[in-house]
């Protein structure tokens, strides 16, 4: 349960827009949960990535968010 809602807010956590409550949540859960920190770290080389293509090449991506849905719908979490 707790690794599906830290998936589930993994997103707006590396996107910084979390309250509070959620971001001491998803720290304390990453910390203590090899497996959604990996899935956290693929994340921000996602992001990171697609950011730098996009400024590179002008060509117009995905939103990451829609991405991140995806991939994350078809993960299977522990």
């Amino acid at each position: 349960m707790d690794c599906a809602r830290s998936i589930e807010l993994l997103s707006d956590y590396n996107a910084g827009s979390l309250g509070e409550e959620d971001v001491l949540f998803v720290t304390t859960h990453l910390s203590s949960c090899t497996d959604c920190n990996g899935v956290f770290e693929d994340l921000k080389v996602i992001v990171q990535t697609a950011l730098a293509m996009r400024s590179e090449n002008g060509i117009a991506y995905p939103d990451e968010e829609i991405l991140w849905q995806r991939v994350s719908a078809r993960r299977v979490v522990h």
